[in-house]
């Protein structure tokens, strides 16, 4: 059941190049070529991961999952390279069953979790490294924690949807978290106050 199929590997494989693409194109006129070769390599596994955790979550509940690429989606985020405001959201994980509101909550709540962590460790981590590479490191904390937000919006079929419909108490605390992080993240619309 955790196993991954040539498909699915191809479609999450090409959903985290269009992340990273995305991604870069903040960064274009900031960094020179090999600067934004390697933000692209260290900022890949961030939508990996969180694609994987649900995966692994749900797997671990014993429903079927796997990740499929959305093209309407994943052409949507490419053609945001040209504006200002991007939305990255390719494909998201599919899995199978009728789990507990509980469970879809738990399942939901991993990837941003794991973005949560990703984002916190690395904005630890830019204190100790050179300007350059500090910034390099704070942006991918940012992205890591704009991953987390976006997904948290109780919108749909995000994931914060599933986990305001369980428990508005979790929902309102992770979310609140989150956004106050995101807003006073050094690249954050609040930094400066």
């Amino acid at each position: 059941m955790y196993s991954f199929s040539q498909e699915e590997k191809q479609q999450l494989l090409f959903a985290c190049i269009i992340f990273v693409i995305v991604e870069l194109s903040i960064l274009i006129n900031f960094l020179n070529l090999l600067e934004l070769l390697i933000t692209g390599v260290l900022i890949l596994p961030l939508f990996a991961l969180h694609e994987l955790a649900h995966k692994y979550t749900a797997v671990r509940y014993g429903f079927p999952a796997k990740f499929h690429l959305d093209q309407s989606m994943a052409v949507l985020s490419l053609m945001t390279v040209l504006f200002p405001f991007k939305i990255i959201a390719p494909g998201a994980i599919i899995w199978y069953g009728n789990p507990s509101s509980r469970i879809r909550a738990n399942v939901s709540i991993m990837g941003p979790l794991v973005n949560i962590f990703l984002g916190g460790f690395l904005l630890i981590t830019s204190t100790f490294l050179p300007p350059l590479w500090g910034f390099i490191i704070v942006f991918i904390s940012k992205a890591s924690f704009d991953i987390a937000l976006f997904n948290l919006l109780p919108f749909s079929i995000l994931d914060g949807a599933k986990v305001y419909r369980w428990n508005q108490e979790v929902y309102f605390i992770i979310f609140g978290f989150t956004a106050l992080i995101w807003l006073f993240h050094p690249l954050g619309i609040l930094s400066g106050i």
